[in-house]
């Protein structure tokens, strides 16, 4: 999740994206003297819809990559788990085929 200060320098930042766009709207219209309010009404929500989008996708990023760091551990453990279980079942293995081949070495120099 957004800390308190990321939050709220992402909502000021909307605040600002919200009165610039009704304010070049604003500036836009009154060059042909054709102001009409509810286009810069629809101006502003348009920019704030976006506004929101772009912070509930943060949002969900952050979210996303907060999983993938716990999946990251997960697999992690898992794997030094899994790692030792394998060298406990191959241990004693390799020391019998290494006492054999050592056995056989022996007998060979004879």
């Amino acid at each position: 999740m957004l800390s308190g200060r990321e939050m709220f320098r992402e909502v000021v930042l909307s605040i600002l994206m919200v009165f610039s766009a009704s304010a070049l709207v604003y500036q836009w219209l009154s060059m042909y003297n054709r102001f009409e309010p509810l286009l810069v009404f629809l101006a502003a929500l348009l920019m704030a819809s976006l506004a929101m989008l772009l912070i509930s996708v943060e949002m969900r990023m952050k979210e996303m990559t907060e999983e993938f760091q716990n999946v990251k551990r997960t697999i992690a453990i898992s794997s030094d788990e899994l790692e030792s279980r394998i060298s406990r079942t191959i241990r004693p293995e390799i020391r019998e085929l290494g006492d054999r081949i050592e056995s056989l070495h022996r007998k060979m120099f004879r």
